[in-house]
C-alpha cells in the first residue's frame, strides 16, 4: 500500500516572496495525489512590520482564500489553515497572539520558523546574519522556549542556523542541536525535514559542500535520539507541491533509518 501524501509547509503570495493562490496550491495537490495540503504561510504580526510577509490586514484575507479553497476541493483534498511564525515572548504575555490565532481566528495548527529571534538577554536576531557560532546556541534556546508554549506543532527548519557557517560545524552547533533535539524529545512537537533547503543547492563550507540545511550533522543526532520526522515541502509556488527536492527528501529520510510521519495528529 502506498504511504499517504501530505504536505503540512505551504506558502502563497500573500507572503509576498512567492507565487499562487491557494486554490492554484490545491490544484497542483490534487494532481499531484496529495490527500492532505496544509497552507503555512509567514504570519503577520498586528504591530510591527518584520520582513516577508503579509501585512495584518491580510490575515482575514488569506484565512477566507485557504477556507475558500476547502470548500471547492472538500472532495478531493483536505485543506488545512496554519501559519508559520516566529515565537517572540512579547507576543505570549497576556494576551497571547499566539492563542490568539489558535482559538479566535480559528487557525488549525502552527508551524514554528524561527528566522528571526530574541536571545536570552532580550536582542533581536536574524538567523540568516548571524557574525557568531555562538548566535546558534541562542536560536536553539529560542526553540526550546517556542516548543515548551504547547502552541506549535511542527518546528520547521530546525537546523536553520546552519545557513551561516564561515566556522565549520563545532562545538556551538552540537550544542544547539543537543537543544533542539532534546526539547523536541520532551514536548512531542515534531521535527521539520525541510526539502526547500535541498532547492537551494549545495555550496561549499569549512566542513565540505554540502545543502546550507538540512545539515547530515543534525539529522543524524534525529536518528541517534530516535526521532520521527516531518517532510515539508516549503513550497513557494505550486509546482513545488511534490516535486523532486521533496521525493529526494523523503528518501533521504528513509535511507538514513529516520521514521517519517506522514499524517499530523492535530
Amino acid at each position: 500500500m502506498s504511504e499517504q501524501k501530505a504536505n503540512y509547509h505551504t506558502h502563497t503570495s500573500h507572503c509576498g516572496h512567492a507565487e499562487g493562490l491557494p486554490e492554484d496550491y490545491a490544484k497542483e495537490a490534487v494532481k499531484a495525489g496529495l490527500s492532505v495540503l496544509g497552507f503555512s504561510d509567514h504570519a503577520p504580526f498586528r504591530d510591527k512590520d518584520f520582513y516577508c510577509r503579509m501585512q495584518y490586514p491580510e490575515l482575514d484575507i488569506y484565512c477566507s482564500e485557504v477556507q475558500n479553497a476547502k470548500k471547492k476541493f472538500s472532495e478531493k483534498l483536505e485543506i488545512l489553515c496554519s501559519l508559520e511564525i516566529e515565537y517572540l515572548p512579547e507576543y505570549n504575555r497576556e494576551k497571547s497572539y499566539y492563542e490568539y490565532l489558535l482559538t479566535e481566528k480559528k487557525i488549525d495548527y502552527l508551524l514554528c520558523g524561527e528566522h528571526f529571534f530574541r536571545d536570552r538577554a532580550g536582542n533581536m536576531h536574524n538567523i540568516t546574519s548571524i557574525t557568531e557560532s555562538s548566535l546558534a546556541v541562542e536560536y536553539a534556546y529560542a526553540c526550546k522556549d517556542a516548543m515548551e508554549t504547547g502552541f506549535f506543532k511542527i518546528l520547521a527548519h530546525p537546523d536553520l542556523f546552519c545557513i551561516n557557517e564561515p566556522w565549520g560545524w563545532n562545538k556551538d552547533y552540537e550544542k544547539a542541536a543537543d537543544i533542539i533535539i532534546e526539547t523536541a524529545e520532551k514536548t512531542g512537537v515534531i521535527l521539520e525535514f525541510n526539502a526547500n533547503g535541498l532547492r537551494r543547492g549545495k555550496k561549499a563550507y569549512p566542513d565540505g559542500e554540502r545543502w546550507q540545511y538540512p545539515h547530515e550533522r543534525f539529522w543524524e543526532k534525529v536518528k541517534n535520539a530516535g526521532l520521527c520526522a516531518i517532510v515539508g515541502s516549503d513550497a513557494h509556488s505550486p509546482d513545488l507541491i511534490w516535486d523532486k527536492a521533496v521525493s529526494d527528501s523523503i528518501d533521504i529520510l528513509r535511507n538514513s533509518g529516520i521514521e517519517r510521519i506522514t499524517v499530523l495528529k492535530l
